[in-house]
């Protein structure tokens, strides 16, 4: 049996739609997390057939060593709603069945015809097997091949990354120089690859474009806190994975000095640990909860449960050194509640515009003085919750729209 992309040919042949856009996500498929990364290819999925942008998602199966089409459990990850039941780990599942039904179909190739001369894009930070797996895809569809470059933060603070991360990283930048073009996440990404590349010794490079990400805007934005709900115990939140460079220890030791000088709030990290690289943080945490103070580990929670909280809580915290965007800064500011960040790469240009209370560097004092503003300042926090309610972010459509139209003016290999 052969099987058939879900691309219907004479659209192509009658020029009603444009070229289609294949895409790998072969790790999005098979991983239920909510990471920034799954949240970035679940959302810009789901906004290309919003525009009818003709997406054609493909899954390398190293079992049947085989590109195809996702099968039913896997599209039903490849969807936003995933994130309503997210896992608590970032592994890769592949079912019994899934393996079993690789085994036997190889041998299998898809009819390429209709995709012939298609733009491949890898929206994921795809691994070295897959990697090697797309030189055969670029091949039959004999398009541009270009990704989704989001940052290379493991090259910047090695020591609060694995050390199998940081090669990784290298090599994948590397790989990256192979593509037709690569769309940056920001304009800091964009600089950072191309200073990596630099640092790296890689000479021939392909463009890198800063494309800022879509977000994610609720149907009613909260509104701010009323004077009287100011007076009652207020929630602090801090959205994003526990891990070594999201730097939750200094929030921590911030939140520890603030409750010593009897400040009464409450402070929730919702996010999946990364126990080898947030394991001081891990375990100042449960020492604080230990000592009775009202902290919370919230671990990975649906998107309704999220907004729920960003509803209720008086401002958000992100204590992160370096990011490539910030999402979690970009969905507060959206949702009309001020956020507390630094500015190391990508943060200050999210935090432009309003609604931020940036420290010059997230360390536990800063932390703790900009934490101490919005819990005594009713002025400053109505302030900035005002400019963060005047925010306006693309929407995922938007990004959508503007990745397509950039597509379309990769050259092809070997020329037009």
């Amino acid at each position: 049996m052969r099987m058939q992309f879900r691309f219907a040919p004479w659209r192509l042949c009658a020029r009603i739609s444009p070229v289609p856009i294949v895409l790998d996500l072969s790790t999005t498929a098979h991983c239920a997390a909510a990471t920034g990364v799954q949240r970035v290819t679940r959302q810009l999925f789901a906004a290309l057939e919003e525009i009818d942008a003709e997406p054609v998602p493909v899954v390398y199966d190293p079992y049947g060593k085989r590109w195809r089409s996702p099968d039913t459990l896997e599209d039903a990850l490849l969807r936003p709603a995933a994130a309503e039941s997210p896992a608590g780990n970032r592994r890769e599942v592949w079912s019994f069945g899934q393996k079993l039904n690789g085994w036997m179909r190889r041998g299998d190739e898809p009819d390429w015809p209709a995709l012939r001369g298609a733009p491949l894009l890898a929206p994921e930070i795809f691994s070295a097997g897959i990697f090697t797996a797309q030189a055969d895809l670029r091949q039959k569809l004999g398009g541009p091949a270009a990704a989704i470059f989001y940052d290379a933060v493991a090259l910047r603070y090695p020591q609060l990354a694995p050390p199998a991360t940081v090669a990784r990283t290298e090599n994948y930048l590397r790989e990256l120089a192979t593509l037709d073009s690569v769309a940056a996440i920001s304009e800091a990404s964009r600089l950072d690859l191309v200073e990596q590349w630099a640092r790296l010794g890689v000479e021939k490079r392909p463009a890198a474009t800063a494309m800022p990400l879509g977000v994610s805007v609720p149907a009613r934005p909260a509104q701010p806190q009323t004077a009287n709900q100011l007076r009652l115990s207020p929630l602090v939140l801090s959205v994003g994975s526990i891990e070594g460079r999201k730097n939750h220890r200094a929030l921590l030791e911030a939140a520890e000095m603030l409750w010593r000088e009897g400040r009464n709030f409450q402070l929730i990290l919702a996010g999946l640990p990364r126990p080898e690289t947030a394991a001081a943080a891990l375990k100042l945490a449960a020492n604080l909860q230990a000592s009775g103070r009202p902290l919370q580990l919230a671990g990975a929670l649906p998107d309704s449960r999220l907004e729920d909280l960003y509803a209720k809580c008086r401002f958000t915290v992100y204590p992160s050194l370096y990011e490539g965007f910030g999402l979690p800064v970009a969905e507060s500011l959206a949702r009309g509640r001020p956020c507390i960040c630094g500015q190391g790469g990508a943060l200050a240009e999210v935090a432009r515009g309003g609604g931020c209370l940036v420290v010059e560097e997230p360390t536990a004092e800063h932390l703790a003085a900009a934490m101490r503003g919005l819990l005594d300042d009713d002025s400053l926090y109505f302030r900035l919750s005002g400019e963060a309610g005047q925010r306006r972010f693309p929407s995922w459509a938007d990004y959508a729209r503007r990745l397509r139209e950039w597509l379309e003016t990769l050259p092809h290999p070997g020329g037009p």
